[in-house]
């Protein structure tokens, strides 16, 4: 199916962008749907690089840098569809207005190791993202998004110290904080004149 990068009213998406949590499960129960390997946190940090390397990204383009699709059911295509667009809006409408919240898309209930396990899946997608998008090959990132993206390779490959709940989630928010202001500031960087914003209604 496919898209015009930009268009319609973000009404129309069920509030799915104004849920985190929902989304998150739906973007689950969607990837299971279609066959796809990766966890949310991963697919949903490869759509934000997608995006950033290439606001124009169309819902196409972002289930392409999936892989390839195994379908196990009728009418998931469609209702992936439906996801990722939701995602993709939430995303345009947040990358260029830091006032609606950014943020990688992790469970907000599960023990710090988890969602410390996916913010390094969602950092990793991040940066598999950017790399996948042709428009990214004409632009040179600054001193400071290179040093932001070797920074988001290491915290890729983080490990909390075990038993040591009070500081991994110091650390962890830390980290988070600093993956988000990240990604804004790798978005206005690379982001074209005119990007395609979409508003958050």
């Amino acid at each position: 199916m496919t898209h015009s990068p930009g268009t319609g009213n973000a009404k129309s998406l069920d509030g799915l962008e104004r849920d985190p949590e929902a989304l998150r499960e739906q973007l689950e129960h969607g990837l299971r749907s279609m066959g796809y390997a990766q966890t949310p946190a991963s697919a949903h940090g490869l759509f934000t690089g997608c995006l950033v390397a290439d606001p124009g990204s169309d819902v196409d383009a972002l289930e392409l840098s999936l892989g390839e699709a195994l379908p196990l059911t009728e009418g998931a295509g469609e209702r992936f569809d439906k996801t990722v667009e939701a995602i993709r809006r939430a995303l345009l409408a947040q990358l260029y207005d830091v006032e609606l919240g950014f943020g990688p898309l992790l469970p907000e209930d599960d023990a710090i190791e988890a969602q410390a396990q996916a913010l390094s899946e969602w950092v990793d997608g991040f940066i598999a993202g950017l790399g996948q998008t042709p428009r990214l090959a004409k632009l040179k990132p600054s001193a400071e998004a290179s040093e932001i993206l070797r920074d988001f390779a290491e915290i890729a490959r983080i490990e909390l110290e075990p038993d040591d709940d009070e500081d991994n989630a110091a650390a962890f928010e830390e980290l988070n904080e600093y993956v988000r202001v990240g990604v804004l500031l790798i978005a206005d960087e690379l982001a074209p004149d005119d990007p395609k914003r979409i508003p958050m209604q």
